[in-house]
C-alpha cells in the first residue's frame, strides 16, 4: 500500500512538475548507468541488472522503462515500468535491480526506454539511457572456452638444483641432497592464473630416492604432472631382495606412520638401528622399506631369520586384520584371489558338492554370492582364525567353523534318518502291496475249486432232480398197467 502511494504521489508530482511548471531547459543533466554482474551466462541460468539514477543537483522525480528480448530472457523480479521519487532533499542516486533468466543463446540487450528526470528544484534533468549486454551460451560452448593452459611457469626445490633446468615440457627432474637433509621444499608457478597446482610445500626425505608428484589442473580439467626425484644420499645402506626387488631400509621414521595398536620403538638390522612399530597384542614389529622409487611400506621384521612380510590391513565396519595363509583349507573351500580396499588378498570360496538340505541351502547363500573365507591375524585382539569376508557389504565377521560343522553333521544325520524312513515306508508298502495280490489270487483259486466239477453246478443238481423225479413218474405208472395188476393177482393166489 505504502508503495502504491509513493507511486501516485511521484505521478502526481511529475505531471505537475512537467505540465504546470515551465522546465527550465538550462537545467543541469544527471547519468543513467546500467550494469549486470555477469557478462556471459549459461542458456537457464540467471543474472542481475542494476540501474542508477545519478545527479550533481538533488533529485525530484523520475520515470522510465526496461526494454529487453523476451525472446531470450525473462524478467524474474523487478517492475518493467518504473516511476519514482523523494520526498525530502540531499539524495542524488537511486537504484533498481533486475532479476533475468536466459532462455535461449545469443546476446541479448538490457536498455532504458520512457526517460524523463527532474530535480528537487523542478527543473529536467538530461540524461542519456544506458544500456547493458549479456550473452548467453550452451554448456559445451561454455567448457569449450575453458583455458587449456596446464602448464607450469617455474619448478624448483629450495637451496638445491634441478637436473635438468626446468623446462615447461620437461616432467621428470632429480636433485640429489646430503644425507643429513631430512625435509625440502618444492616451489614454483603456474602459467594460467585459472589453473589449480597440488604438489607445492615442504616434505620429509629419508635415504635414497624420494619421489614427489606437481599435478597441474587447468581450467578445462586436463592435468600434467611433473615428478621431482629427491635422492638422499645413504653411506650404508641396508638392502634386501624380495620376489627379485631391491628395497632398501627406511631410516628416517618421520617419513613413516605408525598402524593403529602399535607404538614406536626401534629395531636393530646388520648392526644398525633403524625405526620401527612394535603391537604388544600381536608381537609383530614393523620396519620401512621402499624400492628404487622411492615409494615406502610397512613390512613385518623377523629378526630369528632376518626376513621381511608386507604389512597389510583389512579393516572394515567393526573390524580389522592382518591376512595371512591359513594353515588348513577348510573342507569344500577352494582358493582364490580377491581383492579388497583396492589390495589383493588370498581367499576361500565356498564350492558346491551336495545339493540337498542344509547343504543345498549354504550353497545358495554362499556360492557365487560374495561370500569368502579370509585367514588373519585381529590386530586389535591378537586372534587367529577364519574370518567370513561380505564383498557387497565390505564387512567381516569371525568365522564359526564348528556351528558350520555341527549343522552339517545333523543335516547328515536328519537325511540319513529320512532317508531309513522313506526305506522303511517303500517296505512296508511293498509288504502290503504283495499281501493284496496273495489274497486276490487266493480268492481266485478257492472259487475256482468250488466250480472245477460241472456237477456241483447248481444247474446240473436240477437237471438231475428233474430226471429223478421223471423216473419216478414212470415207476409209477408202470405199477398200474393190467399187467401188472394180473401178475399181482397171481402172487396174492
Amino acid at each position: 500500500m505504502k508503495k502504491v502511494l509513493t507511486n501516485i504521489i511521484g505521478i502526481i508530482l511529475l505531471m505537475t512538475l512537467l505540465f504546470i511548471k515551465t522546465p527550465k531547459l538550462d537545467a543541469a543533466s544527471a547519468s543513467v548507468t546500467v550494469r549486470t554482474n555477469k557478462s556471459t551466462v549459461v542458456v537457464g541460468g540467471t543474472f542481475d541488472v542494476t540501474v542508477t539514477i545519478s545527479s550533481s543537483s538533488n533529485l525530484g522525480a523520475w520515470e522510465f522503462s526496461i526494454l529487453y528480448d523476451s525472446n531470450k530472457v525473462k524478467l524474474m523480479s523487478g517492475d518493467t515500468h518504473v516511476v519514482g521519487s523523494v520526498q525530502a532533499t540531499n539524495v542524488k542516486t537511486q537504484s533498481y535491480t533486475y532479476r533475468f533468466k536466459t532462455i535461449s543463446s545469443g546476446t541479448s540487450t538490457i536498455s532504458i526506454g520512457a526517460l524523463r528526470i527532474l530535480d528537487y528544484s523542478e527543473n529536467v534533468l538530461n540524461a542519456n539511457p544506458g544500456s547493458v549486454k549479456v550473452k548467453a551460451i550452451t554448456q559445451a560452448e561454455l567448457e569449450a572456452s575453458y583455458s587449456k593452459n596446464n602448464n607450469l611457469s617455474s619448478l624448483s626445490v629450495k637451496d638445491y638444483a634441478l637436473t635438468p633446468e626446468f623446462n615447461r615440457d620437461t616432467l621428470e627432474y632429480s636433485v640429489k641432497v646430503p644425507s643429513n637433509v631430512e625435509k625440502i621444499t618444492i616451489e614454483g608457478a603456474v602459467e594460467d592464473k585459472k589453473a589449480s597446482v597440488s604438489g607445492f610445500g615442504e616434505f620429509d626425505v629419508s635415504e635414497g630416492e624420494n619421489k614427489f608428484d606437481v599435478v597441474v589442473t587447468a581450467e578445462n580439467g586436463s592435468q600434467k604432472t611433473y615428478v621431482v626425484k629427491i635422492n638422499v644420499e645413504d653411506e650404508n645402506p641396508i638392502e634386501t631382495i624380495i620376489d627379485g626387488i631391491t628395497y632398501t631400509v627406511v631410516k628416517r621414521g618421520s617419513t613413516l606412520t605408525a598402524p593403529s595398536t602399535f607404538e614406536p620403538t626401534t629395531q636393530m638390522i646388520n648392526g644398525i638401528e633403524v625405526p620401527a612399530f612394535k603391537s604388544n597384542i600381536t608381537n609383530f614389529v614393523l620396519v620401512g622399506l621402499k624400492t628404487k622409487e622411492g615409494t615406502p611400506n610397512l613390512y613385518i621384521y623377523n629378526e630369528n631369520d632376518n626376513s621381511y612380510t608386507l604389512y597389510r590391513e583389512l579393516k572394515t565396519e567393526g573390524t580389522l586384520i592382518f591376512p595371512t595363509k591359513a594353515k588348513v583349507v577348510p573342507d569344500n573351500y577352494k582358493k582364490v584371489n580377491i581383492t579388497i580396499n583396492g589390495e589383493e588378498v588370498e581367499a576361500y570360496e565356498y564350492t558346491a558338492k551336495s545339493n540337498k538340505g542344509f547343504i543345498k541351502k549354504l550353497n545358495a547363500e554362499v556360492k557365487n554370492n560374495g561370500f569368502y573365507l579370509i585367514y588373519g591375524i585381529n590386530i586389535e585382539t591378537g586372534e587367529e582364525d577364519f574370518y567370513q569376508y561380505d564383498a557387497k557389504l565390505n564387512t567381516l565377521s569371525r568365522y564359526n567353523k564348528n556351528l558350520i560343522d555341527t549343522l552339517t553333521v545333523e543335516n547328515k544325520n536328519y537325511l540319513l534318518i529320512i532317508i531309513v524312513l522313506s526305506v522303511e515306508t517303500v517296505v512296508m508298502l511293498l509288504i502290503l502291496l504283495i499281501a493284496f495280490v496273495r489274497r486276490g489270487k487266493k480268492k481266485r483259486r478257492n472259487k475256482k475249486k468250488d466250480f472245477a466239477n460241472f456237477d456241483d453246478f447248481p444247474e446240473k443238481t436240477k437237471v438231475i432232480k428233474i430226471e429223478q423225479k421223471k423216473e419216478e413218474t414212470k415207476e409209477n405208472k408202470k405199477e398200474d398197467t393190467p399187467d401188472t395188476k394180473k401178475e399181482d393177482k397171481k402172487k396174492s393166489s
